[in-house]
């Protein structure tokens, strides 16, 4: 990237402004129907890293997540063969060729949380882990919008949703401290 890009990259990313109600947020029925799978998705990465933490403690932290996987495999699998067909939706040649490469890789980082949340929920807790890891996740959340990295909209990192970090870290050290 150019100095000048990267330097308007930059200005881009931190803006503050006035914050925009109802920007981009329209209150219908799949928004709530959003909203609650979000909530049912959020459910079920505690209940995962809780069930993986306990079963590392009894076999290995290892097989406890390469388990966790096989067995999220083949659902998403079977979603996959529903979803599009049996992959007769989608166009195979044109996405090799037209999707970064780093596309490909998205499960590496998967398979890396669903590790350590293993590893470390069972003596640190699940509050502790859970709290941390999404304070890491909305962090770097926030840097990708700022940024507009792998293809997601810009948004600016607003005052607000600065200051919403920040109580997002206070509550995270209050339960890990507490």
């Amino acid at each position: 990237m150019a100095k000048g890009r990267f330097v308007q990259a930059l200005k881009d990313a931190v803006l503050i402004e006035k914050p925009r109600v109802n920007a981009q947020i329209t209150f219908d029925k799949k928004l709530i129907m959003d909203f609650f799978l979000l909530m049912v998705a959020g459910t079920c990465t505690a209940l995962q890293g809780a069930v993986n933490g306990s079963m590392s403690i009894h076999v290995n932290g290892g097989f406890s997540s390469w388990l966790s996987f096989a067995f999220g495999s083949v659902l998403l699998f079977i979603f996959f063969i529903i979803d599009t067909r049996g992959g007769k939706t989608i166009k195979w040649k044109n996405s090799f060729k037209t999707a970064p490469w780093w596309c490909w890789f998205g499960g590496i980082p998967g398979a890396a949380f669903v590790l350590f949340i293993t590893l470390f929920i069972p003596y640190r807790g699940s509050a502790v882990v859970s709290g941390i890891t999404i304070c890491a996740q909305m962090l770097t959340s926030l840097f990708v919008d700022c940024f507009a990295f792998f293809g997601c909209n810009h948004r600016p990192a607003t005052l607000l949703r600065l200051g919403g970090m920040a109580l997002l870290i206070a509550g995270v050290l209050m339960v890990a401290l507490g």
